[in-house]
Formats: structure tokens, sequence, C-alpha cells
């Protein structure tokens, strides 16, 4: 099978298994909201980002090694990242559990103590897990990842609502993951028969830390700038408008992080392959994105037209407040949509230091505009901020990608613009339309309105593709012909490329 076939079998199957962990998150976060507080919510998620922080300095960039390492020696290499990953798991754990008591006593709450154990434990088992799950990544076989995770995406969302039902509280978000992650490192191990042995490897440490520096570096900015918003918003507006905003911001990206770790999860396999042709890797880097752009624009549209009615329907008249942000964080998460392969593309070229260098400047930028968002509009100031400066700053990123594979800057324009011009023109045009029917609109039942503003985004926007750009579906029809073939018949069948 050639390595774009596996590819696009592999997208499909993480694709499902990301789906099905999407869907069981999703379905007990909805009796989670209910039982537990906003600032349930915000507790955990202040408690994570202290080991966030912390755990960049000895886990950042380690996978990325593993996928992108060309030598021969791909054994020895992952024995040796192997114990070099157990080595600094225990000092990144040891550092977090020192630092949780001046974290507690900063953000005034006691139980950040017992959470932060809980969650250590989580962080040493999933991190015990990236060796064994790059071994399977390096070498396409993400069917077997499927398989051993199906499971395990199964039983821990039942596992936390028979806790939050069993009185276990804010404890119920985390201690069934705690229980079933050994369990799933365990699985991943046998099925892959890796065995480390006792040598220790030590003298390539320094191997894998040089490429992995930079790396560690441009992690830790962008954790500082994924989570220092958090931070701010707890110090400003407290821990339940923390909680809000987590609500808001997984709701914008209920698509888009799945299908973002999946994609990333096969470039980051299949894109290194290319490198020395620098064409060809950006034949298959591009028409990923359009492809990507061409499924996932319209379902972001669906969800900012109808933000309001899903959070009430799903969470309730407490959760409102997350509507607004939810909307403006939808714009940022489609953004985030097309750019989120640049530090792919610069590890598969090895220019880590670039990404560092935008990552540096973007961290004190984002903070600060969040800060004043967070002081002049609460949430939705907030929200705003990440969407402005963001976009800013993702230019800086299309132009270092496309410097990377030799093209102009403004090709990468040309070749997604169809995309974005689409949807905007729906989305505009339902928001305008609604205005003058409000009454009407509100009286739906809201999953009929979610519906019925599904179908028509969908049905505007393939029609004006088609009649506009019916360029960019013989592009995807080709792709699809290379990457799955039995989804190509059907496409061309739909959209009639034949006979554009």
């Amino acid at each position: 099978m050639s390595i774009g076939k596996k590819a696009g079998k592999g997208f499909v199957r993480i694709l499902q298994r990301n789906m099905l962990e999407k869907l069981m998150g999703l379905t007990t976060i909805v009796v989670l909201a209910r039982e537990l507080t906003p600032y349930d919510f915000g507790l955990v998620s202040i408690t994570e980002v202290l080991l966030y922080l912390i755990s960049v300095f000895g886990t950042t960039g380690l996978s990325e090694y593993l996928l992108a390492y060309r030598k021969d020696d791909v054994k020895e290499t992952f024995r040796a990242a192997f114990w070099f990953n157990i080595v600094i798991t225990i000092v990144v754990l040891g550092l977090f559990l020192l630092a949780v008591p001046f974290w507690a006593t900063f953000q005034h709450e006691p139980r950040i103590k017992n959470i932060s154990f809980i969650v250590g434990g989580i962080f040493v088992f999933s991190q015990l897990a990236v060796i064994p799950k790059a071994w399977l990544s390096r070498n396409l076989m993400f069917d077997k990842q499927v398989k051993i995770q199906t499971p395990f995406i199964i039983l821990i969302p039942l596992g936390k609502l028979f806790a939050v039902f069993a009185g276990l509280g804010v404890y119920s978000l985390i201690v069934p993951t705690l229980l079933l992650t050994p369990i799933q490192t365990l699985v991943f191990y046998r099925a892959t028969k890796l065995n480390p042995g006792t040598h220790l490897y030590t003298g390539r440490w320094k191997e894998i830390y040089h490429f992995t520096k930079h790396l560690i570096g441009s992690g830790l900015l962008r954790r500082l700038a994924d989570h220092g918003d958090k931070f701010i918003l707890s110090k400003f507006l407290g821990l339940s408008m923390l909680g809000i905003y987590n609500i808001a911001m997984q709701m914008a990206e209920l698509f888009t992080t799945q299908l973002i770790m999946v994609s990333n999860n096969i470039l980051s396999s299949v894109l290194p392959k290319y490198v020395n042709d620098k064409h060809k890797f950006y034949n298959h880097y591009i028409s990923f994105l359009k492809t990507f752009s061409f499924v996932l624009l319209p379902f972001l549209g669906i969800m900012l037209l109808t933000a309001k009615p899903i959070i009430l329907l799903m969470y309730g008249p407490q959760w409102e407040a997350a509507v607004l942000p939810m909307q403006i964080l939808i714009v940022y998460s489609a953004l985030r949509t097309v750019t989120s392969s640049f530090s792919i593309v610069m590890n598969s070229f090895h220019m880590n230091k670039q990404s560092f260098k935008v990552n540096l400047l973007f961290t004190p930028v984002h903070l600060i505009g969040s800060a004043i968002g967070a002081y002049y509009g609460g949430i939705v100031g907030v929200a705003l901020s990440l969407v402005i400066v963001r976009a800013a700053f993702y230019n800086w990123r299309i132009k270092l990608t496309m410097d990377a594979v030799e093209k102009p800057n403004v090709q990468w324009y040309k070749d997604l613009y169809p995309y974005f011009v689409s949807i905007t023109i729906v989305v505009t045009a339902l928001l305008i339309a609604t205005r003058y029917i409000q009454d009407t609109v509100n009286s739906f039942f809201p999953l009929a309105l979610i519906a019925l503003t599904g179908i028509t985004v969908i049905l505007a926007y393939n029609i004006i593709v088609r009649l506009v750009f019916p360029g960019e579906l013989k592009y995807i029809s080709t792709f699809l012909g290379i990457t799955y073939p039995g989804v190509q018949r059907p496409f061309n069948k739909i959209y009639g490329v034949h006979h554009l």
C-alpha cells in the first residue's frame, strides 16, 4: 500500500476514533455541567495550567524527534528515548509537586493539592505512552492505535458519570482517567512489543535534547500563551468565569480539535518523507488543507450561527454567558484549522528555531492583550484579543511555511481563499436574514433551529463552491483519488466533477 493510501486510511481510522471520543466527551460533559458548577470546571483547569507549564521542560519534542528521525538505528533511538523519557517524567513530576503548595496558596483554594496528585498521576502514565504511540505513528500503524484506544474512550467518560453520581464532585472529572490511563499505557507497550532493555543509552540523550531544545522553548511560550489567558481570567474574573470560558472554548473547538489532532498525527508521519522534494511536499500539504477547509468550514459556520441554542440545549441557562465568547472563538478556531500544521513543516525541515522566534514575540503580546481584554471586556474581551492577536501572527507563520517550501507567500492565500470567501458569504447572509425574522427564529425549538440552519449552510456553501470555484472540486477529487479512492467516486458523482 502506498504512503498516500496508508495516510488516508489512517486519517479515517483516527478520525473515527476522535469523533467517538468527542461524542463520548460531549455526552458526558452535558451531564457533568448540570451536576457540577462553573467553579468546579475552573478549579480543575487552573490546576492543570501549572502542570502544563512545568511539563514543557521535559516532555516537549520527544514524539516529534522520533517521527522526524532519518537514520537507520531506529530501535536504538527508541530505547534511548524511552529511558530519557522516564528520567524527565520523574523530574517534571517532582517539580510539579514541589510547586503545588505555592500554587494552592496563590489561588486561595486548598483542594488544588488533592487534585494535583491525581493530575500528576495522569501525567506520568500519559507521558510513558508517548514512546509506543510514536512507534505506531512512525510505522503508519494507525489501525492498531485506534483498536487500543477505543475501549478507553468509552470507559473513561462512563467512569466520570459513575463518579459524579457516586458523589465525588469535582474529583469525578479526573479520578476515572487516573484509574484507566495506566492500563491503556500497558496495553500500548504490549502491542508494540518494544523492549527498552536495561542499557540507558545516555550518550544519545544529548542528541535528543539538541533536537528538542528549541521545541522546548517554543512549547513553553506556546503553553504560556494557551494557558496564560486562563490564569489572567482566574485572577481578574474568578474561577467561575474561567469555567464558562473553558466551555466556550471547548464548544468553539468541538470539531476542530479532534480533526487537527488527526491531521497533525498523519502529517507529522507523512510529510518528513518528502523533505527532499519540496514541490511534492507542498502539494501534499496544500491538498490536505484544501480538503480540510472544504469539509470543516461549513460546520464552523453552523456552530457560529447556532451558538445560543446549542449552549442552552446542552448546558442549560446557567451557561448562557458562554454564547458570545463561543461565537468569537469560532473565528479563531477557523484560522487555527489552516495554520496548525506550521510546527510540522518546521520540524520536517529541522527549522525549529524559526517557530521559537514566532512564539517568543507572540506570547507576551497575547498575554498583554488578554489582560487588557479581561480588564475592559471580561471573557468577551479575552476572546476578541485572542482572535486579533492570533490572526496577526498566523500571517507570520504562513510566511515561514512558504519560505520553507520555497513558494511565494501569496500562493498560500490563493490556494485557500475560495473556501473562506464561500463560508463568509453564507454566514453573513444568514446573520443579516435572521435579524429581520428574529421573532420567528426565537419561536423554533433549539434542535429544529440547529438542524434547519445546518441544512441551509451546507447547501448554500456547496452551491457557491460548485458555481464559483469549480476548479477546487477537481483539486479535491484528485487528492481523494490518492488517499481515499473509495470516496472519490461518490464525490465526483455528487459534484459532477467530470462534467466541469
